[in-house]
């Protein structure tokens, strides 16, 4: 994920977690718009900051989120490849 986007909202924010969290929920609920509205571009953008939120939040937390993410559903993957593999046979 680019940096860029950590700096932007570290401009913005700075440590202010709260604040950013913050617009991040007002950016869901934009994204929640562009989708009821059908505006494809609009929710494009909006899920665009949504991650970019999330990104410089990661960021604030000390966390990995690319290993994170890749950790947290390699697992789940498994999980469910796990209970798939278990499932009872339909005939």
């Amino acid at each position: 994920m680019s940096s860029i986007a950590v700096e932007y909202y570290n401009r913005k924010f700075g440590d202010d977690k709260s604040a950013a969290f913050i617009h991040l929920v007002r950016e869901i609920g934009e994204i929640a718009f562009a989708i009821e509205k059908n505006n494809i571009e609009h929710a494009k953008m909006e899920i665009t900051e949504s991650v970019a939120l999330l990104y410089y939040l990661a960021t604030k937390y000390g966390l990995d989120l690319e290993a994170n993410v890749r950790a947290v559903y390699t697992k789940k993957l498994d999980m469910l490849n796990t209970k798939h593999d278990h499932a009872p046979r339909r005939p």
